[in-house]
């Protein structure tokens, strides 16, 4: 037999060699297990990336709902579990089989001999596999099936390709890198070289039964990791648009959406999501307005109480195409008389474990004369004046009521909802996942949750996590760590990453502020291209 200069050619003949030593010497059953408990550690892994798939379909998901032109991707991603699960129920028939007819297996529980309970009685039997899968055939449909499976892949990216979706651009040189990325692949280069008549006389020949085990749990894996390169890739191309712009949307800024009558009302009329190479236009009802730093000033002083309607409109041209679209809205504002009223700064929430700052605003009332008072939540307030700082402790509901110390009058109650900080999102290189570099993938010291879209000062800690770490072809390794910088054992494994290799970080706990105890937080998964 000659020796394949290719790894995993390399894998499959020693392990070949191995196997043959192995019954030449009549190999223990003990040594057999080993093959189930290599079979086990894959089919783990192979949940953690059905696991990490479903996550990250679930986010294209949320991102069509906005925007609508990545569909075709999203419907794409959805087509990969189909493709993937043929060869799956393909391999899983053909086992079955094999069982069947190497004798069945060992009912569960097995109470003479628990550590056989489910695995097959013919498991050193080498005729069966010969037979079914050398001189029946059944070695070659599974072949055929990985090819198959691999082509199918190779084409549903092609047909998004051909789509030539909006804000999406997928070249060749990337579709054959994709190709290249595909783990599930026919090793045809071993066997050729072994002497062997066919694959399927050089992988199933002679082989027993449970040395198939792991063999085919493999096969499955490489086409879950197919699948995840598959979606990813389609993920990726979500996430990196060509276009500067795909959907516009008009917002209104104002200072006071609420003025007493003669108060001047003024609004920032603005384009959703502002890039600096816009060009765009913006009136409000009918009138053109000046545009400065991407934005126009609109003001009006109201003569009658009530509500009050303007029509705010933007002309966008798309630095691309060079289309232009329209974009209209009304937008409303109200005009009381003067009243008391009590406002969060920053939200009309109030947040345990940080300050969440108030303003209160009573017309006519001097505020040395104003007095605030609260209660739920486990609510206290500090300082005074038109100011105050809240804090509490439990969730709920939380009353702000104030008065008229002068007058000996209450103004007003005031209802908060009270809530503990938000999950962070825990994130590797700006990332949830997805595909990273080596040298990228190396570069990293740990992981860092970020409260995305949260207002207040606060900070949230990794408290701890679970590591598998997948070297290409290899078992997953798990790991566990504390903290967010990453320990000497999980460093390593980082820094170790080489194509193909795959990281899926799990049972992610975070603490925030207000925190009692660790929460859960997002899973990341990545395979290094």
């Amino acid at each position: 037999m000659s020796i394949p200069k290719e790894p995993r050619g390399l894998m499959i003949n020693l392990m070949y060699l191995v196997l043959t030593a192995m019954l030449a010497l009549n190999v223990s059953a003990e040594i057999i297990n080993a093959f189930f408990s290599l079979e086990k550690g894959i089919k783990h892994s192979n949940e953690i990336i059905v696991k990490s798939n479903k996550q990250t379909i679930d986010g294209m998901a949320t991102l069509v709902e906005t925007k609508k032109n990545f569909k075709p991707l999203y419907d794409a991603a959805l087509k990969i579990e189909p493709i993937v699960k043929k060869l799956n129920d393909l391999i899983d028939e053909q086992r079955k089989a094999m069982v069947e007819a190497s004798g069945g297996e060992y009912p569960i529980p097995y109470p003479d001999n628990p550590k056989y309970a489910g695995k097959p009685k013919g498991y050193k039997d080498i005729d069966v596999p010969q037979r079914l899968f050398v001189e029946q055939g059944g070695g070659k449909k599974i072949k055929d099936q990985i090819l198959a499976t691999r082509q199918e892949l190779i084409d549903l990216i092609k047909s998004v390709q051909a789509m030539k979706v909006d804000g999406v651009t997928i070249t060749d040189a990337k579709v054959d890198s994709f190709a290249k990325s595909l783990p599930l692949e026919v090793d045809e280069e071993s066997w050729k070289s072994s002497g062997k008549p066919s694959w399927e006389a050089f992988t199933f020949g002679y082989m027993p039964v449970a040395a198939l085990y792991p063999l085919f749990r493999k096969w499955q894996n490489d086409a879950y990791s197919s699948g995840t390169v598959a979606i990813n890739f389609l993920a990726d191309n979500m996430g990196k648009v060509d276009l500067v712009f795909d959907k516009f949307a008009v917002f209104s800024s104002t200072k006071k959406p609420y003025i007493m009558l003669g108060e001047k009302f003024e609004a920032e009329i603005a384009l959703g999501a502002f890039s600096s190479q816009a060009k765009f236009s913006v009136s409000v009802n009918g009138g053109s307005l000046p545009i400065k730093e991407g934005k126009a000033l609109y003001t009006t002083t109201p003569g009658s109480v009530g509500e009050q309607k303007y029509t705010a409109s933007v002309s966008i041209t798309n630095p691309l195409t060079g289309k232009t679209d329209q974009v209209k809205q009304d937008f409303f504002f109200e005009v009381g008389r003067p009243s008391v009223n009590v406002s969060a700064d920053q939200m009309n929430v109030f947040y345990i474990g940080v300050d969440n700052p108030i303003s209160i605003a009573a017309a006519g009332v001097s505020s040395n004369d104003v007095a605030v008072s609260g209660a739920g939540g486990g609510i206290t307030l500090t300082g005074s004046g038109s100011t105050r700082v809240v804090k509490v402790n439990a969730q709920g509901e939380a009353t702000i009521t104030v008065s008229d110390k002068k007058a000996n009058k209450k103004l007003g109650d005031f209802k908060f909802r009270v809530k503990r900080i938000p999950d962070p999102v825990v994130k590797l290189a700006n990332k949830t996942g997805g595909t990273l570099g080596t040298g990228e993938m190396r570069a990293q010291l740990g992981l860092i949750p970020t409260l995305e879209g949260f207002d207040f000062n606060a900070k949230c800690e990794i408290q701890s996590y679970i590591l598998y770490y997948t070297k290409k072809r290899s078992d997953p390794v798990e790991i566990k760590g504390s903290g967010g910088r990453f320990s000497d054992q999980a460093a390593n494994a980082i820094k170790a990453a080489a194509i193909g290799d795959q990281y899926q970080f799990v049972d992610v706990k975070a603490k925030c502020p207000g925190d009692s105890a660790g929460r859960t937080v997002n899973s990341l998964a990545f395979t290094i291209r």
